[in-house]
């Protein structure tokens, strides 16, 4: 899968082609919470190919936003988790959540719910 870029000199582009594909975003949403599982990210995320997902931790990886890292003993395991540019994407999320929410409406039935996406929901702010 080949890069795509706005190629255009401007800071929001630049941060686009950074987390602009469908599903970056929301992997960043998910890894706020702390270090995952590939297998953990995939069950939060219904909707997502295991080839994008892994395309989509490989890009983040390259741009510098999501580390992968071996956990030692007794688990073993390898987690993906955010570097420090990585969760300067909260306030970013924290202002689509509240941009977002009038949005929301009722839910579908075809929605998937996960509780940390309500618990970790912007606050509506009263205007």
């Amino acid at each position: 899968m080949s890069r795509r870029s706005y190629d255009q000199y401007c800071a929001i582009a630049r941060a686009l082609d950074a987390v602009g594909e469908r599903w970056s975003l929301l992997i960043v949403r998910e890894l706020l919470g702390g270090p995952r599982r590939y297998t953990d990210l995939h069950a939060d995320l219904p909707g997502v190919s295991t080839d994008i997902l892994a395309a989509r931790l490989k890009q983040l990886e390259t741009e510098g936003l999501v580390e992968r890292r071996r956990l030692e003993r007794p688990v073993k395991v390898v987690v993906y988790e955010l570097t420090g540019r990585g969760l300067a994407l909260r306030p970013v999320l924290d202002a689509l959540g509240a941009w977002g929410l009038p949005a929301l409406g009722e839910q579908r039935p075809t929605d998937a719910v996960r509780e940390h996406w309500v618990t970790a929901a912007p606050v509506a702010s009263a205007h």
